[in-house]
């Protein structure tokens, strides 16, 4: 299969995004402009590019102006800036389905077949490490590797019991499905604490986000399909969530996919884990870091209810307002991994962090990126690191 040699007429036809008004808001709020100061990588530059692509504007280099605007990190801060709505990961992610490429392809295949992938790669690293692009993959590999987990300091003291008696599922997500299977274990010893039923489900799929951004509207309908299907199999339980950028992909789901009146039980379903744990109290052992900070995901639900529950945990608040982006941008790891990590380097500047310094966030892209591109004695993770193992053995009480 050679997606590279793709035409037009074998992709969907690209539609332009909307009349964009050039107001800028959205450069104000965008990180690879923050972080590169090339306005034509902002989204204003994107929505202009997009609208005389859309024209087949005779003056463009089809090629070139496309590879341009497919420059975007998927944050969506510019959709939320926007006096119109606009949003150029969704812009971005219709090009890409247009005129289809071998990083698209390689993308998709790196998502939905990452129980395969992930490995090989890892292998590939160990045994030549040094050779072409090694060293960057190993770098990116690194935040995946469950052997370098933040030393846990965190421990339930008393549970929420108002989720006692409800069917819960866990959406893991890729990271944790495939690599950081520790998180996955720390959320069911949480959510067993609560008295949830844990429900007995066969493997989701990818959220779809990752997917659709990337150009690849049929794959990420694909894992939208399969995972209403386990769903709807198990029950449909209330799904513990705790990938931000999976609870934001989760919750877009279209009501075409669902049966009638079902899509408002589905997006009633999704909630994220730390919402679950309602008022669960936490105590910090003594051997917690002195430095704590939050990173803020991008598609952090409003009112981050993963930092309220860190700041109730640590028993002082982190600082509002956002954080800035990791620069992970999902497909960019592959088109442009130097812009990616430029965003990288203008975040950790940002965040200025003390020496050993524990940096907790609530997304696996984020946790991944920013385990690869922390200074020497900074430590990163997904916050469900820092929970303590169970001392005793818990009963398994999940339902059937």
């Amino acid at each position: 299969m050679t997606m590279s040699n793709a035409t037009d007429e074998q992709s969907p036809a690209f539609h332009p995004p909307g009349d964009c008004i050039l107001c800028g808001r959205c450069v104000v709020v965008c990180p690879l402009f923050a972080a590169t100061g090339r306005e034509e990588l902002s989204p204003r530059a994107k929505f202009l590019l997009l609208g005389r692509l859309a024209l087949d504007d005779p003056t463009l280099g089809r090629t070139a102006a496309s590879e341009l605007a497919g420059l975007c990190l998927s944050c969506g801060r510019c959709q939320a800036a926007c006096p119109l709505g606009l949003c150029a990961p969704d812009a971005v992610g219709a090009l890409r389905a247009a005129h289809p490429g071998w990083p698209e392809f390689l993308w998709g295949q790196w998502i939905t077949r990452a129980g395969i992938m992930w490995p090989m790669a890892a292998a590939l690293c160990r045994l030549a490490p040094r050779i072409g692009p090694m060293p960057r993959l190993a770098a990116a590999l690194s935040g995946l590797d469950q052997t370098r987990a933040i030393p846990p300091w965190l421990a339930p003291a008393r549970f929420d019991t108002a989720l006692a008696g409800r069917r819960v599922a866990i959406f893991p997500g890729c990271v944790a499905a495939f690599a950081r299977t520790d998180w996955t274990r720390a959320a069911r010893r949480l959510l067993l604490g609560t008295g949830a039923l844990l429900a007995k489900t066969p493997e989701f799929a990818c959220c779809g986000a990752p997917l659709g951004h990337a150009g690849l509207p049929a794959a990420q309908d694909a894992a939208r399909r399969t995972n209403i299907r386990i769903w709807r199999e198990a029950g449909r339980p209330v799904l513990a969530v705790f990938c931000a950028s999976c609870h934001h992909g989760l919750a877009a789901y279209p009501e075409s996919l669902f049966l009638p009146g079902e899509a408002d039980t589905w997006r009633q379903s999704v909630i994220p884990l730390s919402t679950l744990l309602g008022d669960t109290a936490f105590t910090v052992a003594a051997k917690a870091p002195q430095a704590i900070q939050y990173h803020q995901p991008c598609h952090a639900p409003p009112g981050d209810p993963d930092a309220a529950l860190l700041s109730r945990a640590v028993g002082r608040p982190f600082p509002h307002g956002p954080t800035p982006c990791c620069g992970f941008g999902g497909l960019m790891q592959i088109t442009a991994p130097d812009l990616s990590a430029a965003t990288a380097a203008a975040c950790w500047q940002a965040h200025d962090p003390p020496q050993k310094a524990h940096v907790l966030t609530s997304c696996a892209g984020c946790a991944t990126q920013l385990a690869a591109t922390a200074p020497p004695s900074v430590t990163v993770g997904h916050w469900l690191e820092a929970i303590l193992p169970e001392e005793t053995g818990h009963a398994d009480t999940a339902g059937e």
